[in-house]
């Protein structure tokens, strides 16, 4: 570990940035024999499968769109008007909101993290406290913890099977065994959820808004894997809700009423379209004008127009529908062959319904977080990386469990089964 001192010239808090960033990232590195050359990752949070098309749209929006006012400094007060026009109707075509979206409750901002770490800057002092329901990714650590130096309160689950029905519960027990309360801002959820890839049912969100409303909390809701659905989901599974629809949610006379000041939403094309690369997402905040322009000037520079042109581009194309259905045909014939090999080797898993995502304990012998690791560090070396289940501060006493991505062509997911197969036969996970 580099050791960071005041006669480096860094800042007292550059300094202490680094020693607090440098273990983590040292803690989610792959093992030292990892050769990232030939394996396959699995581990990160990239969709794959509508790479082509995405190409030969980017090279024509370029050809024939550029302008020289490309060239000039982004537009300041929210973002490219293009593209938060094109976000205004996506957002009001797809996300069923109560109140039309309109341009000005839209913050352009450099992806969705850009996003959420603003908005917390915005909302939080030093040393205030976020709630967070696990699990969750472990990038929010970095971003809220370290960066934007606000502590994350974990709302454990008791179970990851049905953990969406336990969401009031956690958030209610996180809350009520804080030692300051006052310190607690903002509760952030992600929906549809990252690593476990399903939505949260209507009620459960009411629930937590109305749990925000009674403690005057801001409610952040990461939106970033909507529409992203897959085809042969389960009848009974809940449909993506977005909390766009819900600021004054159908609820019985006298019940708690939502104030939408505090309901905010994060979303980025990074998922859905595959261009994580990009860096370009917003927030949507309708009825806090002050929140929005504090976010304007906080973010005034960070999305390129290069990015901006793309994606009003790829949000106003006449073939947006045909490319959302092979997005989800493409995520679902993947998916499928990892779920049948799982449930051939009688591993346990939770079925996804929207996302990039299947969560699975592989490691069905790991008793302790040590096992879990040795375990996830052997299949690394054979050639797969995964996102380990410890990252995702989930169940605490559950462990073997993984984050596998299978948002990659049919040939590499066929591949990964073989080598995978192959692993676990050696581990004695299954037999052959």
């Amino acid at each position: 570990m580099i050791g960071f001192k005041m006669d480096s010239g860094l800042s007292t808090r550059m300094s202490k940035t680094l020693d607090e960033l440098l273990p983590r990232l040292d803690a989610i590195a792959p093992h030292k024999l990892y050769d990232p050359t030939t394996a396959i990752d699995l581990s990160c949070a990239q969709n794959e499968v509508l790479r082509s098309e995405l190409m030969e749209f980017f090279k024509t929006t370029v050809e024939n769109r550029l302008v020289e006012k490309t060239f000039a400094l982004p537009t300041p007060g929210g973002g490219d008007v293009d593209l938060r026009n094109a976000l205004t109707s996506f957002f009001n075509s797809h996300f069923n909101p109560i109140h039309p979206v309109s341009p000005e409750h839209i913050v352009l901002t450099a992806g969705a993290s850009d996003a959420i770490e603003n908005v917390i800057h915005a909302v939080c002092d030093d040393g205030d406290s976020v709630i967070v329901p696990g699990p969750y990714w472990y990038g929010f650590e970095s971003m809220l913890k370290v960066r934007a130096n606000v502590n994350i309160i974990v709302a454990h689950p008791p179970t990851y099977q049905n953990y969406d029905n336990y969401l009031l519960p956690s958030l209610q027990a996180a809350y009520d065994f804080s030692a300051d309360k006052s310190r607690i801002k903002a509760v952030l959820i992600c929906n549809p959820h990252n690593p476990l890839s399903r939505c949260y049912p209507k009620k459960s969100l009411v629930e937590c808004m109305e749990f925000c409303q009674e403690r005057g909390l801001h409610l952040i809701s990461d939106e970033l894997y909507a529409l992203s659905g897959l085809k042969g989901a389960p009848d009974n599974a809940p449909a993506f809700v977005s909390a766009l629809s819900l600021t004054e949610p159908l609820v019985p006379e006298g019940a708690v009423k939502v104030d939408p000041s505090r309901v905010h939403v994060v979303w980025s094309a990074s998922k859905l379209f595959g261009s994580s690369g990009f860096r370009v997402g917003c927030l949507i905040s309708q009825q806090n004008p002050q929140l929005c322009s504090a976010m304007a000037l906080m973010t005034t520079s960070h999305t390129s127009n290069i990015a901006s042109l793309y994606l009003s581009s790829l949000l106003t194309w006449s073939q947006l529908p045909t490319l959302l259905a092979l997005n989800s045909e493409r995520l679902s014939d993947s998916f499928r062959l990892l779920a049948d090999a799982l449930r051939q080797w009688e591993i346990d898993f939770i079925v996804p319904t929207h996302g990039i995502f299947v969560f699975a304990r592989l490691a069905k012998t790991a008793k302790t977080v040590r096992d879990e690791i040795a375990f996830f560090d052997r299949l690394a070396i054979a050639g797969i990386r995964v996102g380990p289940g410890h990252f995702y501060k989930g169940v605490e006493t559950d462990f073997g469990w993984a984050r596998i991505r299978f948002s990659v062509r049919v040939d590499v997911m066929k591949s990964v089964l073989v080598q995978l197969s192959t692993f676990l036969t050696h581990e004695g996970i299954i037999f052959s």
